[in-house]
This record gives C-alpha cells, sequence and structure tokens, in this order.
C-alpha cells in the first residue's frame, strides 16, 4: 500500500504553499523527503491479550503522509485526510519492483524547497 503519485504532488504543493520551505529544526532547504508509504497512527487502546484479534476498543486509525529531513532527523506527520478532497482515491496496492525500496526510508526529495 502506497501513496498515488497524484496525491502525493498535491500534498507537496500544499505544504509549499502553507510555507513549509525548508526543515523547521535545522534549516536545511535541500534535504526534506517524502516517503510513499502511509505512516498509520493508532489512537486507542489495544486489546490485552495479544493474540486476540485486532480490533481497537473506540479508537481511530490515521493515515499520516510522512516528511523527514535527512540532515538532522526531523519527522513530520501530516494527517492525509487533510489533502483528500472528494472521494478521489489517495492510496494504491502494490508496487512494481522499479518502484520498491525498504519500509522507513524517505525516497522523494522534495525538489525546489529553496
Amino acid at each position: 500500500m502506497r501513496w498515488r503519485p497524484t496525491f502525493m504532488a498535491e500534498v507537496f504543493e500544499s505544504l509549499l504553499r502553507l510555507g513549509l520551505k525548508a526543515c523547521p529544526l535545522c534549516g536545511s532547504a535541500e534535504s526534506l523527503s517524502m516517503s510513499p508509504f502511509p505512516a498509520i497512527l493508532v489512537d486507542g487502546e489495544f486489546p490485552d491479550d495479544i493474540d486476540a484479534p485486532s480490533e481497537l476498543e473506540g479508537g481511530d486509525l490515521t493515515f499520516a503522509v510522512r516528511i523527514e529531513c535527512t540532515t538532522c532527523g526531523h519527522l513530520m506527520l501530516f494527517n492525509a485526510q487533510r489533502y483528500r478532497t472528494g472521494d478521489a482515491r489517495i492510496i494504491e496496492n502494490g508496487i512494481t519492483e522499479e518502484e520498491g525500496r525498504p519500509l522507513g526510508r524517505p525516497v522523494r526529495n522534495l525538489p525546489g524547497l529553496r
């Protein structure tokens, strides 16, 4: 599961308009990158029994866009729901071998953040 490229471009443009032109921590303007994979945040209680079905008691899942500074490691998460328009699909299943990268590694540099 990964972000659709069109969704990533829309989020990128929106973050630029909001002023994210450099890392807010170290000021590096060329080291921000966006992961093509959603970061999934769980807001709720996990069952006491690890072997129990994976149901969240009164919880919520948030799909977040992950931006990381490769210079200082500053990590930013943005709620993907805020960038979604209508019923537009923002996630696609599967990736090609050429697009495959290890999870957790930022792979899309955000060009033009000078």
